[in-house]
């Protein structure tokens, strides 16, 4: 009978190493997506940079996220090295290593980054994507809709240095009672801001078909509100998956590990899905030339040009 060559700690100890390896596969196959739509919308945003400055802005500010997120990955990929690699007879097993060694210099980076890429993104594009769709109605009615959402934010952000801190702590455990009353707050509060952002976009978005579809016809009223639509503009991906995150986490299931780095590669993702609508000329815009004067925006994508001129100026003249 051949000898058991297994790993001699706890089946429990075992199965969160196995989730924290796949916490590793997880964040390199949305770093690579990240990476593809990254060049993409690079591309876009390079030829098109002397048409509008907001395009160089929106460069440098999409390649900030994008080092950012490499020093995530980096540190990610360093820090499962020193786990399973370096560390690999730590006494305990990789787990117990992992957990003493959460306030490392390398933990802290990976841990900050994450962070400071989900408040970068949350705030300069969800946020900023909510008042745009909402300016239609009005400036002022803009920034209030969005005043709940900002707080919460500014509310999370300090949560999440806090937690950071308690990490840092040497006798700090990442199930200890402190540090699992500040992670739920930071993760209750992040995701809590994107699903009332999402449900804002959302709920715009529809009472905006709901005035097209009686001066356009069903396809076209479809094609700017469908699901997809409502799914990259509002970033619904990572509401979703910041939901399960949240559950897991305050349950205490190991699944939780591999959701956190899902929902920061999905964020990432919405906000490039949401370049490449732009460079197709599908998304959501607050120019006052490109909505009809009900306060409706519209931006017509190449199907919509085909119209005649005569059936523009009868649909707007219906408003």
């Amino acid at each position: 009978m051949a000898p058991y060559l297994g790993p001699q700690e706890p089946s429990s100890a075992v199965t969160l190493e196995r989730y924290f390896l796949a916490t590793d596969y997880v964040s390199g196959i949305g770093y690579g997506a990240q990476g593809v739509l990254y060049i993409t919308c690079v591309l876009f945003l390079w030829r098109q940079r002397k048409m509008q400055h907001t395009y160089t802005l929106m460069l440098a500010y999409m390649t900030l996220l994008f080092l950012i997120s490499s020093i995530a990955q980096v540190a990610q990929a360093h820090r499962t090295q020193l786990v399973f690699v370096e560390n690999r007879n730590f006494p305990g097993g990789a787990w117990v290593y992992y957990e003493q060694s959460l306030g490392g210099v390398v933990s802290m980076v990976g841990l900050a980054a994450n962070m400071g890429l989900l408040f970068l993104t949350e705030l300069f594009m969800v946020l900023w994507r909510c008042w745009v769709v909402w300016f239609s109605i009005g400036r002022n009615a803009a920034y209030l809709v969005i005043v709940l959402p900002l707080l919460m934010l500014i509310v999370a952000l300090t949560t999440g240095i806090l937690f950071l801190f308690t990490l840092a702590h040497p006798a700090s455990r990442i199930g200890g009672s402190r540090t699992l009353a500040w992670g739920s707050a930071y993760y209750t509060l992040m995701f809590s801001s994107n699903i009332v952002v999402t449900t804002l976009i959302i709920a715009r978005l529809i009472a905006h078909r709901r005035r097209i579809q009686t001066s356009l016809a069903l396809t076209h009223a479809e094609a700017y509100t469908s699901l997809i639509t409502m799914a990259i503009e509002s970033a619904a991906l990572f509401s979703i998956i910041g939901l399960a995150c949240l559950i897991t986490y305050g349950v205490g299931s190991p699944v939780n590990a591999p959701f956190v780095s899902a929902s920061i590669s999905a964020q990432q993702i919405s906000g490039y899905l949401l370049i490449v609508r732009l460079a197709h000329g599908q998304t959501w815009q607050k120019d006052p030339s490109m909505h009809v004067r009900a306060g409706v925006e519209l931006k017509t994508s190449t199907a919509d040009s085909q119209l005649g001129s005569d059936q523009w100026t009868a649909v707007l003249g219906q408003y």
